[in-house]
């Protein structure tokens, strides 16, 4: 039975442990300050609560458990002393080496940053507990008063401060942690403004009695009856209202709008000085932590610049964690290995921590990280490290060249001062616009030549996509320097900074070298080599097509198998083999998905339009305005819609053109739009297009769109308004206006003087006899007859528009 109820006490102990949660400490050390940094649990409160050189900091999470296993690798014990944890769930105790203060604020990246300010007390030399004034100065002065109070009394003084702050702390903080409370010890406490008053009440020359004990301290509270109560009120207001000015003082010496003038004393009265902002013995605000902007500040700008001079350094790995060029030294690979790796097992097969670790940092300083993460993965999980293993096994996933998750342990370091800003680019995989690019340049020229060669094109690739010429250009000269030959990734990077000259001749060189080479990088160099031709609408070489479709047959289910079936099929778009380009679109689209296949048919549809011929634009262009969709048909719509109208399938164009985006609708859009509805015979439809458009291609359609309703007057205005004169005044004359025209002598201007004169001509003769209205009657025929022939022969005279 004993062995059965033991292991349900492990079990459930394995099953606590398991579900508690760890927060790792670090620590940094700071000129005038130490900082600690943890990660704060989403959505969990927290609290800290200092009393004198103690203080205590709570996170409401069940069985929380702090790892500060790391913190003192990097700090001194000065200021802060020791950290300690009774059991999960327990606050983090902090127990401080100096009179420091406590700040804390938590970043916008969930980080809760706790800063010890204060300089470390010197040995020997008494420091107060509280920053209130003294009840005895350190150097009696020659005159004035001094409070004749034995060490018993100011012993029960001071312990009766520390208690009241104690407790006002308890009763203000936000989620204070539980403690035991001592009932009745205000009651048998003293204030320590009782004892002030009860020992200025005394004589100055009368010795001091040497045997007090506790009693006195109930013997003061009784006699604290005799107090004048207006003269307490009076105090009492007093102490609120310089509490409220310091605050005020405080906040706006954050805002900037005040500036502390420190006066130097002498060294032998600074410990009897009232510090007015001290807050080791002041109630802690409960809003400490809290950030606090007012309208007036957001329009001055005054809100504190403390927070982002904390931010900049904040999670900055020390150089001393990241100085890979200190890991080694310039004796040959095989002796550096071989000497750590003998006696790395001890006895009972236990692994000698310190040279894991040596020999991990050895392997990454030769660039070698899968053998670095084996010798980090031998250590145990309850090791007690200084070293921050996860950079480490970061540091390894760069070298090898593997691409690192977005939120990883550099991230957010490329504005750091110091080694971290340059590992944080290489984790980003680019070189960011707020970089600190000096201390990246400066991290790289440290590093040793092996690591320089492996790493120096990237910095260079990063450098160039940047925009940054020269630091590029000083890269790969770092390079050239060491005398290697071989450099891998170096076209590359040559390619890139030619391409940020606008060198493409030297581009499509330096890609083309690379292929030839046919290393590892010769998949990306043919993917960078097909963009470029495309996007200089260059021809390439015949064998291209089928080079990316080797490499992609090899890579198919790498990372960049995706790139290459991509970049095969707008090989074969560029060579004019479109039969084939949207038979591998086919099989890409079952292989990636449908938004790799939106993105690899816009090449393909777009050299369609520009390149293929009648017959075979028609054959994909029609079936892809009848069934592609909106993602499909954004990009080259436009350019499909144009050929479509110029051939005249004007419904496809308008199909394609009405699928797209309302938002996104240009004026050449709605142009084509408005000439797609009058092929269409859909004039409403294209005079609402053209509303607000201007010009004289608008003024075109607009009348054009006119005639197709019949308002033959508008629509001649607008031909008149373009010189349109032939088309103007067909429309007056269809509309009968033979005003308007009137001077105009050739095309329908002759037509209509024709066929006025018709008009007057065809009168039937009125008042005649019979014989002679006969005879006039064959007479007008006649003449009708010739005007008639004129009128033809003027109007098949009219050139068409």
């Amino acid at each position: 039975m004993n062995w059965r109820a033991l292991t349900i006490v492990l079990s459930a102990g394995l099953a606590s442990a398991a579900s508690a949660e760890t927060i790792v400490a670090r620590s940094g050390e700071h000129d005038g300050f130490s900082r600690l940094v943890m990660r704060l649990p989403e959505g969990a409160d927290w609290s800290l609560t200092q009393n004198g050189t103690g203080a205590n900091l709570k996170i409401d999470v069940p069985d929380v458990i702090f790892d500060t296993s790391q913190v003192f690798g990097l700090i001194p014990r000065t200021r802060l002393k020791k950290l300690s944890q009774t059991a999960a769930g327990q606050p983090l105790k902090l127990e401080l080496g100096c009179e420091c203060q406590l700040a804390s604020h938590v970043m916008s990246n969930g980080y809760l940053v706790v800063d010890i300010r204060g300089e470390p007390s010197e040995a020997g030399v008494y420091q107060p507990d509280t920053t209130v004034l003294p009840l005895l100065p350190a150097a009696p002065p020659n005159n004035g008063y001094r409070f004749a109070l034995g060490d018993e009394d100011v012993a029960a003084s001071r312990f009766a401060t520390d208690l009241a702050s104690a407790l006002a702390t308890e009763k203000t903080i936000v989620r204070p942690s539980k403690t035991q409370e001592k009932p009745d010890a205000m009651d048998t406490m003293p204030e320590a403004g009782e004892v002030l008053t009860e020992a200025m009440s005394e004589p100055a020359d009368e010795p001091a009695p040497t045997g007090m004990s506790l009693q006195l301290e109930s013997d003061l509270i009784a006699d604290s009856d005799l107090l004048d109560m207006q003269e307490a009120a009076r105090a009492a207001a007093v102490n609120e209202s310089e509490r409220r000015l310091l605050q005020q003082i405080g906040r706006a010496s954050n805002q900037g709008l005040l500036e502390l003038m420190v006066s130097e004393v002498e060294s032998d009265l600074r410990q009897n000085m009232l510090d007015p902002l001290g807050r080791s013995d002041r109630p802690m605000n409960p809003l400490d932590h809290l950030s606090i902007t007012t309208a007036i500040d957001r329009e001055t700008g005054l809100v504190a610049q403390h927070e982002e001079d904390s931010a900049h350094n904040l999670l900055c790995f020390a150089n001393t964690e990241v100085a890979v060029h200190k890991w080694g030294s310039d004796d040959p690979f095989a002796s550096q290995i071989s000497r750590l790796r003998n006696g790395l097992v001890m006895e009972f097969d236990k692994f000698d921590e310190g040279k894991l670790l040596k020999l991990a940092k050895t392997y990454l300083y030769f660039g070698f990280g899968a053998e670095a993460r084996a010798m980090l993965s031998l250590l145990p999980e309850d090791t007690d490290k200084t070293d921050n293993i996860d950079v480490l096994f970061a540091m390894a996933d760069i070298l090898d060249g593997h691409e690192l998750p977005i939120n990883n342990v550099f991230s957010g370091q490329q504005k750091c001062e110091g080694h971290a800003a340059l590992w944080s680019a290489l984790a980003d995989r680019e070189i960011k616009k707020n970089a600190n690019t000096d201390a990246i340049q400066q991290a790289y020229a440290m590093m040793p030549v092996h690591l320089r060669v492996h790493l120096g094109p990237q910095i260079s690739t990063f450098f160039s996509h940047l925009g940054e010429k020269h630091m590029a250009e000083a890269a790969l000269r770092s390079i050239e320097r060491t005398g290697v030959e071989d450099v891998p990734d170096i076209n590359l990077a040559e390619a890139a900074l030619a391409e940020l000259e606008g060198d493409t001749v030297a581009v499509a060189q330096e890609l083309e070298e690379e292929v030839a080479e046919g290393s590892e990088n010769t998949p990306q160099a043919l993917i960078d080599l097909i963009d470029l031709h495309f996007q200089e609408r260059r021809a390439l070489s015949p064998d291209v097509p089928e080079i990316v479709a080797s490499y992609e047959v090899e890579n198919r289910d790498a990372e960049f198998g995706p790139d290459l079936r991509a970049a095969e099929i707008k090989a074969l778009a560029l060579e004019g083999r479109f039969q084939e380009a949207f038979r591998e679109l086919e099989r890409l689209k079952k292989h990636d998905g449908d938004t790799a296949h939106a993105m690899s048919i816009v090449p393909v549809m777009t050299l369609l339009t520009e390149r293929a011929s009648d017959v075979d634009f028609l054959h994909y262009a029609l079936t892809f305005a009848n069934s592609a969709s909106q993602k499909e048909t954004a990009a080259v719509a436009d350019s499909i819609a144009r050929r479509l109208l110029d051939l005249g399938f004007a419904s496809h164009a308008q199909k394609i053109l009405v699928g797209q985006d309302v938002t996104s609708k240009t004026e050449q859009r709605q142009m084509m739009l408005a000439e797609a509805a009058v092929a269409l015979g859909e004039p409403a439809e294209a005079i609402a297009e053209l509303e607000n458009l201007e010009g004289s291609k608008a003024n075109r359609l607009r009348a054009q769109a006119y005639l197709l309703s019949k308002d033959y007057n508008q629509a001649s205005e607008y031909f008149m308004a373009e010189q349109e004169t032939q088309e103007a005044t067909r429309g007056y004359w269809l509309s009968e206006n033979y005003q308007a025209i009137s001077g105009v002598e050739e095309g329908y201007g002759a037509v209509a003087s024709v066929t006025t004169e018709i008009d007057e001509i065809a009168q039937d003769p009125v008042g005649m006899p019979p014989l002679a209205e006969a005879r006039a009657l064959v007479e007008t025929s006649v003449g009708t007859r010739n005007r008639i022939e004129e009128l033809l022969r003027q109007v098949s005279e009219i050139p068409e528009s």
